[in-house]
């Protein structure tokens, strides 16, 4: 196909074409051509061609109209004795070939696009993903066709997203190296334009604009689905023009697949991308790191469960090169401003309670890592997590006070103020925050477990096997100590009157708890009182009356506990395994993941039947040693934080990195730990 646009010899008609037919052979058509284009008065001096457009041919004197419509075909070719009839109308194969050129958006059921100045690229850059729809058939409306005869190439391009092309088409380069993958087939199965034309979703809306209609304007709400080799090659095997064997060339790059179809008989050509591409790289790679990373699985066993499958994965190389580049800062950014947020909220609160506790990533004093949470108990919610390296700091053993530490600085920094602090009793904790002039309470679960594990060992001694019958009562009577008191005199009364209850005596000499509460009644089982001067008793009474204890139990929480708190470390064990070892960064970010999804579960309601009951299941604790417990079943966690942070990859980060960046480059990471050691030869 020539570029040059003729002239059109026929008299009265003025247009300039690609498309043109020369005067046959034939002396008797070449008379009644002549005759047609110059009304009979033929000049004697004619040029050495003379042309005749195709608007002066009716749609039957053409071989590939319905081809040349589809795009399938470069130029329209006639029949033989086709004479020109038509002089001021135009025809409908030659329209064809005018209104496409001002045509804003065309229905190709083969997803093809001819490419004039590219033949690879279909699929725009992150800034181009604005303001479009889909829809959630698998045709696509391509925008801006170009089907005129000045084409040079007439490649076509298929492109499974309906996506509108950049105006400088980014070139795939060798983004994942080593992951791509070329085959080259020859092609032998049936395939023909018809069927090409198929529409499979006839429930499809063509906008204005040339696309299809779509529920979301993001490339990573597109739905995808998984497609065997074979099936895809079916679509390339044979030339959907001439119908002839085609050569076909595809490549991988990780999950993305590229096939180009290439026919040496009359020349057709296009290539189809199963993913849209994102500058350079293909948009569900990065999809798939982003969903691996934010739901907190590991790369290794998706790589074992793609093995399996036979699915094409991208290296662990590449999996990390996207959670550096643009999966971690984004999952910074979205934090900061979350706890932005929450921030200012509390600094207008005039009483903020707060709990705090750290967790190890590993038992005993060898952890690497040391995170410690700062929670808001009347929210319950995240406020905080300090990360903490133990080289920070003198050793694991200080990295729980060094956590507090930099918590209490960022909440005054912020502008909170504390009513009080709840925390567990480690010696390092109390004395730092006596000294900041914190009030702080103790949590009961901590004090009682000590205390049962105490007891419990005592009940193994051999005449004081009666103290098992109190076991129960005493953990008990510990909670109801730190919820019934209003003051630390109250607390000590009220925790050392079990002594003089053991004994069945239950008026008491302190006067901030004279007697016990409940009704006088008498005892049927005269054998469970422990009497004064016995080996259970005076065991009982050591462990109970112990100065640290009373000291401690002064200071017990007599409203929030740090319950929540066990349950958030218990959420980071899904996002960050202990027997996981990560980088400082890596570590941080899925810290802050843990956070972003308890903070939006936290609240969640008690599930009901469909009849509106509430429902409960039982339990058997291990701690419990068989017996069991009632809990509450909760309705299905939400993972909105997930799809916030998709949108916020693929919509902001992955357009302009740099802010983002900016943000992950302030963060103090402290240095590894192999180059502090000199090694032995």
């Amino acid at each position: 196909m020539s570029s040059k646009r003729l002239r059109c010899f026929v008299v009265g008609c003025k247009n300039e074409h690609c498309s043109r037919h020369l005067l046959p052979t034939s002396e008797l058509l070449k008379t009644r051509w002549m005759t047609f284009i110059f009304k009979g008065n033929v000049p004697p001096n004619l040029p050495k061609c003379v042309y005749v457009c195709a608007n002066h041919f009716t749609p039957d004197c053409f071989v590939n109209e319905g081809q040349y419509k589809a795009g399938f075909a470069k130029k329209l070719i006639l029949k033989d004795g086709s004479v020109p009839t038509l002089r001021y109308p135009s025809s409908p194969a030659e329209e064809a070939s005018t209104s496409t050129q001002n045509r804003s958006s065309r229905d190709v059921g083969v997803q093809t696009e001819p490419s004039q100045l590219h033949s690879f690229v279909t699929q725009p850059t992150t800034r181009t993903f604005q303001a479009h729809h889909r829809s959630i058939g698998v045709q696509t409306t391509v925008s801006s066709f170009d089907l005129s005869m000045a084409s040079v190439s007439h490649t076509a391009v298929m492109s499974s997203t309906p996506l509108k092309t950049p105006s400088k088409r980014p070139h795939l380069d060798l983004e994942e190296e080593g992951d791509e993958e070329d085959t080259h087939k020859e092609c032998s199965s049936i395939l023909t334009a018809q069927e090409t034309d198929v529409t499979f979703n006839h429930t499809s809306i063509t906008e204005p604009n040339g696309l299809l209609a779509q529920s979301s304007s993001s490339v990573q709400c597109i739905s995808k689905y998984i497609v065997y080799e074979t099936c895809i090659m079916e679509l390339f095997e044979l030339c959907p023009v001439c119908q002839r064997s085609c050569h076909v060339r595809s490549q991988r790059l990780g999950t993305f697949l590229r096939v180009e179809q290439l026919c040496h008989h009359c020349q057709f050509s296009r290539k189809w991308n199963s993913q849209p591409i994102m500058g350079c790289t293909p948009a569900g790679n990065l999809h798939l790191s982003a969903a691996v990373y934010l739901c907190g699985a590991s790369f290794f066993t998706l790589e074992k469960i793609f093995a399996a499958m036979k699915l094409q994965l991208f290296r662990y190389d590449t999996f990390r090169r996207h959670t550096r580049m643009w999966i971690e800062p984004a999952i910074l950014h979205k934090w900061r401003n979350w706890q932005d947020e929450m921030l200012q909220q509390l600094s207008q609160r005039e009483r903020v309670i707060v709990g705090g506790d750290m967790r190890a990533d590993s038992p005993g004093h060898s952890a690497k890592y040391g995170s410690y949470t700062m929670m808001d108990l009347e929210t319950n919610t995240i406020v905080d997590v300090q990360l903490i390296q133990s080289n920070e700091v003198e050793g694991s053993y200080h990295m729980e006070k060094e956590g507090l530490k930099r918590s209490l600085d960022f909440l005054d920094a912020r502008g909170v103020t504390l009513d009080c602090i709840v925390t567990d009793r480690h010696p390092q904790i109390q004395k730092f925050i006596r000294a900041r002039n914190v009030n702080q309470f103790y949590d009961v679960w901590h004090i009682e477990k000590g205390i049962s594990k105490q007891l419990e060992k005592i009940c193994k001694l051999k005449g004081c096997e009666k103290l098992r019958n109190w076991l129960r009562s005493i953990k008990n009577h510990i909670y109801w100590t730190a919820k019934s008191s209003s003051n630390g005199p109250e607390r000590v009364a009220k925790w050392t009157s079990m002594l003089n209850h053991v004994q069945d005596k239950h008026t008491h000499e302190d006067t901030n708890f004279p007697a016990c509460l409940h009704p006088p009644r008498k005892s049927l089982n005269k054998n469970k009182w422990l009497a004064a001067g016995t080996l259970a008793y005076y065991k009982l009474e050591k462990v109970l009356s112990n100065k640290r204890i009373l000291k401690d139990v002064a200071k017990l929480s007599p409203h929030y506990q740090t319950s929540s708190i066990e349950v958030f470390h218990s959420v980071i064990l899904r996002f960050a395994p202990k027997h996981v070892v990560f980088p400082f960064l890596g570590m941080l970010c899925r810290l802050y993941l843990a956070a972003l999804h308890y903070n939006e579960n936290a609240g969640r309601p008690q599930a009901t039947t469909a009849a509106g009951q509430p429902l409960l299941k039982v339990t058997f604790p291990k701690a419990k040693e068989g017996e069991y417990r009632v809990r509450e079943v909760k309705t299905q966690a939400t993972f909105g934080y997930v799809d916030d942070l998709l949108d916020l990859i693929f919509d902001q980060v992955f357009v302009d990195p740099a802010p983002y960046a900016d943000e992950v480059l302030r963060i103090p990471i402290p240095p590894p730990f192999c180059p502090e050691y000199d090694r032995l030869a």
